[in-house]
């Protein structure tokens, strides 16, 4: 009896460590990855641009929604900044009057940029974006320099 479990075992063994050198031996299975197509390719280009135009579309409805509300404060503050200025006299009030064209002008310029913003595409609008920026802080500027004076 003996014997026998030990030729059991030693079979046991044998088979055991024969499954272990083949498995070792054996070379890894290679994975298919499926192949990319010219049509996965445009189709997944075409959902970015989508994508990509909505996101700038958001934005450039943010930037216009907080422009307006920037110049419309700005414009109830030069007001009251010009109804301030109405008291001045003599050469006080010719250069304050100077200050008021350029600050007008800037102001101007500001509300263009706004309507250039606004007309501009979702694609295009970063560029205006810059040119509104740059006349918003020529008017705000403008509008500290003018303050100063009174």
């Amino acid at each position: 009896m003996k014997r026998f479990f030990l030729s059991v075992l030693a079979i046991a063994l044998l088979t055991a460590n024969g499954c272990d050198q083949k498995s070792m031996d054996s070379k890894p299975v290679a994975v298919n990855k499926p192949s990319v197509t010219m049509d996965d390719v445009q189709r997944d280009a075409a959902t970015s641009l989508k994508t990509t135009v909505a996101y700038s579309q958001q934005n450039k409805d943010r930037i216009v929604k907080n422009l307006k509300e920037q110049l419309a404060t700005m414009d109830t503050s030069i007001e009251k900044l010009r109804l301030k200025g109405e008291s001045l006299a003599n050469d006080a009030k010719t250069n304050w009057d100077l200050k008021m064209v350029e600050l007008d002008e800037k102001r101007k310029s500001a509300h263009a940029k706004l309507t250039e913003v606004e007309a501009s595409t979702a694609k295009a609008w970063t560029d205006v974006e810059k040119g509104a920026q740059s006349a918003w802080e020529d008017l705000e500027t403008a509008f500290q320099n003018a303050s100063k004076e009174f």
